[in-house]
C-alpha cells in the first residue's frame, strides 16, 4: 500500500462510519477533518478531531492504518504496548480503538491520542542525550511480565517479539543473499545467553521517534518492540545515532557541527545515571543492527541506501568481526 495512493476522502468517510457504529451514535461528526501526517515507513497515520463525543474522545486523535500485507498481528501488539505502558505511566499513546476488519480501510487500524509536540531531534541539541537517555532508561526499568501476560491474553505468539524471530529473519535473507552469509553466521555462533531479566525494548529508539514539548517528553512512537535484553535496545540507539544521524542531520539548523559520537557517549552516560546497564554485549548487538541495516537498504530502505551510511555499517561490523562485507549495489 503507497501511501501517495491512499484516497484520503474514502478513508474519511469509512472511518466515521465505523466510530459512529462503535460507539453508537450517529451524530459523530469531524471537527477536523483527517490531515495526513509526515513520518512512518510502514503506516499512514492522520490526525482528526471529532464533535458530538464524550470528554474520552474530544481531544485531537491520531489513525494508525497499516498495509494489508502486514495482516493484522502488528496493531494488535502494537495497541496493546501502547496502552499498557500508558497504564503504567510512560508516555505512550493510548488507544481507543482497534480494527482487524482489513475490509474496511484496506488494513488493519487503531486510532489513538494524538500526542502534542516535537520531535526531540528539532530540540535544541544539547538537550538530545539527556533526553533519551532518561527516556530509554525509564522504558527499561518497567517490569515486562504484565505486558506479557496481556499479550498472551490477546493470543500472540512470545516468538514474534523475541529477539529469535529477528535472527530467524537474518538466516532467511542468508540463503538468498550469500554476501551476508558469513556475518549472520558470526552473529549466530557468538549469540550472548539472555539475561536473566529482560525489559520492554523499543527497537528504534531515537530521537525522531521521541516528542518533546516545553523540554518535557510527552511521547514515544512507532514501537517496533521487543522483550529482549536491554543492551540490544541500547546498541540499537548507538548505532542510529552514531550512523545515520551524523549524514541525515547535516541540512538541519543548528545540528551540521553535532559531534554524533559524542552524542552517543553522553546519551549512554545519562541512560547509566538512571539504570545500570552490562554493556559486555553492546559491540555484538550493534554489529547485528549494523548487518540488519544493510540488508534493509538493499532491499529499499532508503535511510539505509546513502553511500556513507553503508561506507559505516561494513566498517564497523569489519572492525568488530574481522568481516569484510560488500554490498551489491542496489
Amino acid at each position: 500500500m503507497k501511501k501517495n495512493s491512499i484516497d484520503t476522502g474514502h478513508i474519511s468517510d469509512k472511518l466515521i462510519a465505523y466510530i459512529r457504529d462503535e460507539l453508537n451514535n450517529p451524530e459523530i461528526e469531524y471537527l477536523s477533518p483527517l490531515a495526513q501526517l509526515q513520518g512512518g515507513y510502514e503506516t499512514s497515520t492522520y490526525r482528526f478531531k471529532l464533535k458530538c463525543v464524550g470528554d474520552e474522545y474530544s481531544q485531537f486523535l491520531v489513525l494508525r492504518l497499516y498495509p494489508q500485507f502486514y495482516g493484522t498481528q502488528n496493531v494488535i501488539w502494537e495497541s496493546t504496548v501502547q496502552n499498557v505502558l500508558a497504564g503504567e505511566g510512560y508516555p505512550a499513546a493510548k488507544v481507543h480503538f482497534v480494527c482487524t476488519d482489513m475490509s474496511i480501510l484496506g488494513g488493519a487500524f487503531f486510532v489513538m491520542d494524538y500526542i502534542p509536540g516535537q520531535p526531540l531531534m528539532f530540540t535544541p541539541p544539547e538537550t538530545v542525550p539527556e533526553l533519551l537517555g532518561k527516556t530509554h532508561a525509564a522504558l527499561h526499568k518497567i517490569d515486562p511480565k504484565p505486558l506479557i501476560k496481556t499479550l498472551q491474553k490477546q493470543d500472540i505468539d512470545e516468538y514474534g517479539y523475541s529477539l529469535n524471530s529477528g535472527f530467524d529473519w537474518l538466516n532467511n535473507r542468508a540463503s538468498k543473499l550469500p554476501w551476508i552469509r558469513e556475518g549472520v553466521s558470526w552473529l549466530i555462533e557468538n549469540r550472548p545467553p539472555e539475561p536473566e531479566r529482560l525489559a520492554v525494548c523499543h527497537g528504534d529508539f531515537h530521537a525522531l521517534n521521541i516528542l518533546v514539548n516545553d523540554g518535557v517528553v510527552t511521547g514515544v512512537l512507532d514501537w517496533g518492540f521487543r522483550i529482549a535484553d536491554p543492551v540490544f535496545d541500547v546498541a540499537n540507539t548507538i548505532v542510529l545515532t552514531t550512523i545515520p544521524a551524523k549524514y541525515l542531520s547535516t541540512s538541519m539548523e543548528g545540528f551540521s557541527s553535532v559531534d554524533w559520537d559524542l552524542a552517543a557517549e553522553l546519551y549512554l552516560s545519562e541512560y547509566q545515571t538512571h539504570k545500570e546497564l552490562d554493556r559486555t554485549n553492546l559491540d555484538y548487538y550493534r554489529v547485528r543492527r549494523c548487518l540488519m541495516a544493510l540488508v534493509q537498504g538493499f532491499e529499499g530502505q532508503k535511510v539505509w541506501q546513502h553511500p556513507m551510511i553503508v561506507r559505516d555499517l561494513v566498517s564497523y561490523i569489519q572492525i568488530i568481526t574481522g568481516i569484510q562485507i560488500t554490498v551489491p549495489e542496489v
